[in-house]
């Protein structure tokens, strides 16, 4: 799952835009593949660092999971991370 954060001066939209259309995806809607989705965090604790993304792993249960986060991203930057991120679970899997 990605999160997105924006302070009221940074560019969610864009941001989210990207993502959106990379994925295939409206906003809450699961990718096909089932791993990804695309919703809003209200805070990440960084508001310096906006826009920011965190990716929830969920690799060890719902119970066990964990935020990765990316700060000062752009949307060349959000659609890398995916890439990245999909690359390693299939590895993994």
């Amino acid at each position: 799952m990605l999160k997105i954060f924006k302070k009221k001066t940074s560019p969610k939209g864009e941001i989210e835009g990207a993502l959106l259309k990379y994925l295939g995806v409206e906003r809450n809607e699961v990718t096909n593949d089932g791993l990804f989705s695309v919703g809003e965090m209200e805070c990440m604790g960084c508001c310096v660092n906006a826009p920011m993304i965190a990716v929830a792993d969920y690799t060890n249960g719902s119970e066990g999971y964990t935020y990765n986060y990316y700060e000062d991203v752009t949307t060349q930057r959000v659609v890398e991370i995916v890439e990245i991120v999909a690359v390693g679970f299939c590895q993994e899997n």
